[in-house]
C-alpha cells in the first residue's frame, strides 16, 4: 500500500470514527476534536500501523479519549451545579467540600458565569462565545485560566 492509499484510508476511518462517536452521544464538535487528537497520536507514533491494525487502534483511542472527556465534563457539571447555582433550599455539605466551596467563591462573577454556561447549561464553546460576544479562542483561554486558578486555590497557593 502506498502513502496516498494509506492517507485515504486514514481519512476514511476518521469520518467513520467521528460518526461512531456522535452515535454514542458525543457532540459533533467534541467528536471532531477527539478525531483530531487521534490523528495527533498517530503522527506522534514512531511506527506506521499496518492497515488491518489501524481501524481498531483509532476506535480504541477515540473511545477512551471520549470517556475521559465525558467524565471530566460530568465532574465539572456536578461541581458547578452543587456550588455555583443558587438554591432555595440550604444544603448541608460535607466538611471535605468546604475547601472547594471556598475556592469557587473566590472566583469573580464572570468566572463563575463562564463555569455555569459551560458545565451546568452544557453549552458548547462556540455557543458561549456567541452568548458572551467574544471569540472562540478567548472562551477557551478563559476556561483554561479559570481551571488553573481553581487548581492553585485548591492547592493553597495564593492567586492574584
Amino acid at each position: 500500500m502506498d502513502l496516498q492509499q494509506y492517507e485515504h484510508l486514514v481519512t476514511q476511518l476518521a469520518t467513520e470514527v467521528r460518526r461512531y462517536l456522535i452515535k454514542r452521544g458525543a457532540q459533533p464538535e467534541v467528536a471532531a476534536d477527539i478525531v483530531q487528537d487521534v490523528f495527533v497520536k498517530l503522527l506522534e507514533m514512531e511506527l506506521v500501523l499496518p492497515p488491518e491494525k489501524l481501524r481498531p487502534y483509532m476506535y480504541r483511542v477515540a473511545w477512551s479519549t471520549y470517556l475521559d472527556q465525558y467524565r471530566r465534563t460530568r465532574r465539572y457539571q456536578l461541581l458547578v451545579r452543587q456550588y455555583l447555582i443558587p438554591t432555595a433550599v440550604t444544603v448541608v455539605r460535607p466538611i471535605d467540600d468546604s475547601d472547594l466551596t471556598a475556592a469557587l467563591q473566590k472566583l469573580s462573577a464572570k468566572e463563575q458565569r463562564l463555569l455555569v454556561l459551560r458545565y451546568d447549561q452544557a453549552l458548547s464553546l462556540a455557543e458561549i462565545a456567541k452568548r458572551l460576544g467574544i471569540r472562540l479562542a478567548a472562551v477557551k483561554m478563559r476556561l483554561h485560566r479559570v481551571h488553573r486558578k481553581l487548581e492553585k486555590i485548591m492547592r493553597g497557593t495564593t492567586y492574584e
